[in-house]
């Protein structure tokens, strides 16, 4: 036990735990179907790299810089504050842009 009177990892800990597994497995699902086909294709075996199949696995792979984001804002509330602040500065650029621009 802790001198805090709590035991095992602290909520923070556990979060980042959480987070770290579920960045880990974004990751496998994302890039497992790749390394399958690289794998097969340095066995000596033909494979089509212009096929619908390897088109989706490079989306796919695209796909897993895409999700970390969304993974860290359900689990972060600074990540979610942070993201508000971001997008509170960037959206009345756009809008005074889109403004102007219709102007002229």
């Amino acid at each position: 036990m802790s001198p805090t009177g709590t035991t095992g990892i602290s909520k923070a800990g556990r979060n980042a735990v959480v987070t770290s597994l579920m960045v880990c497995c974004g990751f496998i699902i994302c890039f497992t179907p790749y390394e399958i086909l690289v794998t097969v294709a340095f066995s000596s075996h033909t494979v089509d790299f212009g096929s619908w199949y390897y088109h989706l696995m490079a989306v796919l792979m695209f796909s897993n810089s895409i999700i970390n984001p969304f993974i860290y804002a359900a689990k972060y509330r600074e990540f979610q504050q942070a993201a508000r602040r971001l997008l509170a500065k960037i959206i009345p650029i756009q809008q005074l842009q889109s403004q102007s621009s219709a102007i002229t």
